[in-house]
């Protein structure tokens, strides 16, 4: 069943765009556990957040679905590409899982509030499958960001536990 109105077109944008971001931050996260290899705790957690984002990769395509489309091709393509340059850029610095842990938990708040207002274009266009979707990973994201809010002052201890000495 394809999109048949304005608000229909709009979420089926908005889902590319989900897609887009998700298999963007998959690249990213697989980057942070390779980063994360002298936190044990970290490692795991970003390899557990990679597959479930993975498999909201997965979810936002059957959503897509729903509508008789699939996940944009270039806003997929780009979203590599952009995972790809992020990882590198906080690739190169000494407290990197520090910088990570701060990026992952702003790009945690924004993937909330992206599946915050996907539910409600749902709810609006009357896709309750969708809406149902987007909640379920809107949990997961909800626990991801609270996983790392606990986190961010013992991760920012060990970061100055390492540094090197200034001079």
């Amino acid at each position: 069943m394809s999109a048949d109105t304005p608000i229909e077109k709009q979420l089926i944008a908005w889902l590319n765009d989900a897609y887009a971001m998700e298999t963007s931050l998959a690249k990213v996260l697989q980057n942070h556990a390779k980063d994360a290899n002298d936190f044990p705790e970290v490692r795991a957690r970003d390899e557990q957040h990679l597959e479930e984002t993975r498999r909201h990769a997965e979810q936002v395509a059957q959503c897509l679905a729903y509508f008789g489309e699939k996940p944009s091709a270039m806003k997929g393509m780009m979203g590599t590409v952009m995972g790809k340059v992020q990882g590198v850029a906080t690739g190169m610095f000494g407290d990197e899982v520090m910088k990570n842990f701060l990026s992952d938990y702003a790009m945690e708040h924004f993937e909330i509030a992206c599946y915050r207002s996907l539910i409600a274009a749902a709810e609006e266009a009357g896709r309750p499958e969708v809406a149902k979707i987007c909640g379920d990973i809107l949990k997961e994201e909800e626990a991801m960001a609270e996983w790392l809010a606990q986190r961010i002052p013992d991760i920012a201890r060990m970061s100055l536990q390492q540094a090197p000495a200034a001079h």
